[in-house]
Order: structure tokens, then sequence, then C-alpha cells
């Protein structure tokens, strides 16, 4: 079987799949860069989208007067989506008739005039994109999907990984991270250096203990830690003696340290994937957009981040639940999982009764999170992300009408956009169009 190339890494700095959207928004109403950009600059904010693989929480921000730090980043971003687009070929740039230019000869410089001069326009490609947004936003994305694989084979490159590795639980992908709290020591207790040893050593030890539980696998991280304190020595972050008092300065610095090098180690050595953290960190949240792996940082009673596929790769499929994606040049097919709502209504109410009791058990109180319960819904269940949020909407709609065994309250607790954070890290689900994001069961 011929295997395809990957090119993963060449992908561009921005999260959210909708930045394409907004894009091909702008260049269907200019052509000019300077417009399309002003255009481009109301819709990111109109959509909540920050710079960060998070949405926004408000939208409160002006942009008719942002700061020279803040345009250089929504200038950086437009130019990327631009980039990206243009490789998908969802726009293409051309000179108009009286802009066409005849330089006595092409310098880097004169190259890079041209290109600014010239106007962005709507392809066939780009036309298609905006007529599947119009019909949904799962349309677009999967759309958008489609350009992706056929450009760099990226989607079927983290479903290989998921699934190559006999030794993970079935494509489960972990990647731990602990604070100093979470282990047992408080800031306060960073005094020598030696305690910043003793907290390397306890990570180390807890880290091994999450690769034999989730991955199967043996390993030791003593010389792995002892490169990474050597590093910490070197950097001058931390001190040579280990009776001398630790610079609380660097508190933040040398955590942030530990996270990152325990997180590309996971990535690297436990997993092998071959390209950089921050490729693989956009290739994971598109993926999760798209429905072909679910992702969380917040998943119960686990510190860190997991990682599983919600769609396979194989070359044939019969199961009306797996939706076709992608046909690849190598006979085989992307599917992914979006079960029909009348085939699995059934199994979806019993999974959401048993993971609810299962949360309010340990949790003791009537309300739980309803973010929590889909987080474990979705992983039984092994669903993208937005058919939970179909599949509940349903769900609520059969409860209204008496059609249930169970009666289900949906509230709104505190809604992020009651609290001064700025990103929104856990969306509350829309039902019926109001938010929601606790949830109580009981029997009728």
């Amino acid at each position: 079987m011929t295997e395809l190339n990957s090119n993963t890494n060449v992908v561009r700095k921005f999260y959210f799949l909708d930045y394409f959207y907004i894009l091909l928004k702008s260049v269907k109403l200019h052509s000019n860069q300077n417009d399309i950009f002003e255009s481009f600059k109301v819709l990111k904010k109109q959509h909540l989208l920050g710079d960060s693989k998070y949405k926004k929480l408000s939208s409160d921000e002006n942009v008719e007067r942002l700061t020279k730090k803040q345009l250089a980043k929504f200038r950086y971003t437009f130019e990327q989506v631009i980039a990206e687009s243009l490789d998908y070929k969802l726009i293409e740039k051309r000179h108009a008739e009286m802009l066409r230019p005849v330089p006595p000869r092409w310098t880097a410089e004169t190259r890079k005039i041209d290109d600014q001069r010239k106007q962005i326009y709507l392809t066939n490609i780009g036309e298609d994109a905006l007529m599947e947004y119009e019909r949904s936003k799962q349309h677009f994305n999967l759309f958008v999907l489609k350009l992706m694989e056929k450009n760099h084979n990226s989607f079927k490159q983290l479903i290989n990984l998921c699934y190559s590795d006999r030794t993970l639980k079935n494509g489960l992908l972990i990647f731990p991270i602990y604070s100093g709290l979470k282990l047992g020591f408080e800031k306060s207790n960073f005094v020598t250096n030696g305690h910043v040893i003793e907290y390397s050593k306890a990570l180390a030890y807890q880290l091994e203990k999450d690769i034999r539980t989730y991955t199967n696998k043996n390993v030791s991280l003593k010389e792995k830690e002892a490169e990474l304190i050597l590093k910490l020595k070197n950097d001058k972050i931390l001190g040579e003696d280990n009776s001398k008092a630790f610079n609380t300065e660097f508190y933040n610095a040398i955590l942030s340290r530990f996270r990152k090098y325990w997180l590309n180690y996971f990535l690297k050595d436990i997993y092998n994937y071959p390209n950089s953290f921050s490729v693989f960190n956009i290739w994971i949240e598109r993926a999760r957009q798209v429905g072909v792996l679910h992702t969380t940082e917040f998943f119960p009673d686990f510190s860190g981040r997991i990682i599983y596929p919600t769609s396979v790769v194989v070359r044939e499929m019969n199961n009306p639940d797996f939706l076709l994606a992608f046909k690849y040049p190598t006979n085989e097919t992307l599917y992914i999982h979006s079960p029909v709502w009348e085939n699995y209504h059934e199994q979806f109410v019993k999974v959401l009764l048993d993971e609810y009791y299962i949360l309010q058990k340990t949790r003791k109180t009537h309300f739980i999170n309803l973010s929590d319960l889909k987080e474990r819904i979705c992983f039984k269940l092994r669903i993208p992300s937005f058919v939970f949020d179909d599949f509940l909407q349903n769900t609520y709609s059969l409860n209204l009408q008496g059609k249930l065994h169970i009666q289900i309250s949906l509230e709104a607790d505190r809604l992020p956009q009651e609290t001064n954070a700025l990103y929104l890290k856990r969306e509350p689900i829309l039902v019926h169009g109001k938010y929601k994001n606790i949830i109580a069961i009981n029997y009728r």
C-alpha cells in the first residue's frame, strides 16, 4: 500500500476554522487588501476570535482604537489566514488592469511592493465554501477539512498516531500537567534549591505512574529528569547548592520550564510525533472542530490534556453511524463517528444517565457541571463535541414532551460572561437558544 507523505509542519498559526469564513466573507465584499483587513477586524470581533485556542468572552474590544501591538497581532493573523487560503485556492491574488506594474527589474523589495498592490478575489472554491457555511457550520468545516487533508494529510497522521501504537488504550493520548500544589508543594514550600529538586523527583515519579497506567509502558525518567535539572542550572534558573535559597522570582518560570519539557517528552519520546508541540496544538484543535478527534484540558479528575480519536481511516465502512469525510489516493477513507439520532438515542440517554450518576456520587450534589458530564459522555461514546450538543438538545426536547422515563433540568449557573476572565475556556452548551451549564436528572 502506498503511504502518503505529510507536510503538517507548514500549517499557518491560527486555530479556529472561523478565520477562513471571516476572510472569505470580507473578500466577498472587497478586493482591496486594506478594505478586506478592515472588514476582517470587525468580523473577528463579532465572532469573538482571540489570539489563542480559546474564544474571547466579549466583543467590547474597539477595533478602531487598537494599540500598535494589537494591530500587529491582527495583521499577522490576517496574513496567516490569507496565506493558507491561497494554498487551498479559496482566494487568488491578481492585479487590476490599472495597477499592473512594469518594474525595470525584479528585486525582493519590488516583489513585496508588487504583491501588496494586488487585489484579492474569491475563487469558485471560495464561493462554494461560503455556500457551505450558509448550510451549517458543520458543512463548512467538513468542506475545509477536505482542502486541508488534500494538502497536508494531517488528520490521517493524527489518527495513525493514536492507533498505530498498540500500547495505547483505545487510541488515548495523555499529556499530564501537575502544578506544585497538585503534588503537595505549595509556593511557600519552594524555599531552597533542594525543594525544587524534591518537586522535580515527585513530578517524574507521578509521570512514570501515568505512563504505566495509560500507555502500558514501563519507562524510567531518571535520566531525562537529570537532563532537565542540569539545563535549569546551566541557565541560572536553579542554583548549584541545594541548601542555598531558591530565587522565588523564578517560581513561575521554573514551573513553566518543567511543564514544557515534559509535554515535549511525551510528544516526541512516548508518541513519536515528528513536528513541534506548537504545530501539534494547531492540528489537534482543528481536528476537534471537524470531529476527527476530541481534545480537552478539563476531563474530570485528570490533571492535564487528553486526546482520543472520534474517527477512523479504513478501506471499507458499512456502519451508517460513520460519516465519510475524505478519500485518500491510497484507497483509504476517513470516516467521522457521527451517529444518526434515530439509531442512537436510546444508547445516548442510557449513557447520559449512567455518567450523571457517576459524577453525582463523587460531587455529592444534585446539580452537576454540564461540561464535566459532556466530557465523560464524549469519551465513553467516542463522539465529537458537536454531536453531543445536538443529541443533548434532542434529548431535552423529548424530556419537555414527557417522552422519557427520566426528567432533566438544565440551568444556567454562573455563566463565563459573569466572570472577569478574558477567554472562554469552557463553553456553555446552547439548548433551545439558551446557554446551560448545570444539569440535574431524576426518574419520573
